[in-house]
């Protein structure tokens, strides 16, 4: 993992540029989208005819500029630092998300033990209504 030092904007407290890896992307929409590396939300390129990279690949390490647009995270200014740095990535998020493998199970319910209190229910009921009989 790439150690960097972030900076941070002091007024909107969010980071300027960041580093990511690209998961996916579309050559002919220009458009990819990042998993950052501060683990936080994924940072989505809407690419421009002015955009300066014309195509991603998955796994390619970028750095970019990165702000927020009410909820979305938005990339801007993308600029790939190494090729291929991780291509298998997006199949090991895959394979790591339980909803989207169809091999992963459940994890099994370990069954309570069942403890009948009926017949001391009934003993302890029966005392007390002798008590106050």
């Amino acid at each position: 993992m790439l150690a960097t030092i972030l900076t941070i904007n002091k007024y909107t407290r969010e980071y300027e540029f960041m580093y990511g890896v690209v998961l996916w992307s579309d050559d002919f929409d220009k458009k990819a989208v990042f998993w950052c590396e501060d683990q936080g939300d994924l940072a989505y390129f809407s690419g421009s005819q002015d955009s300066t990279v014309s195509t991603f690949d998955a796994g390619d390490l970028v750095e970019f500029d990165i702000s927020r647009d009410s909820k979305l995270r938005t990339a801007t200014n993308p600029r790939i630092v190494q090729e291929k740095l991780d291509i298998q990535l997006p199949a090991k998020l895959l394979a790591e998300a339980p909803c989207t493998n169809p091999a992963a199970k459940p994890p099994a319910r370990q069954s309570a033990e069942i403890v009948d209190f009926s017949s001391r229910r009934s003993n302890y009921v029966d005392e007390f209504r002798a008590e106050f009989a």
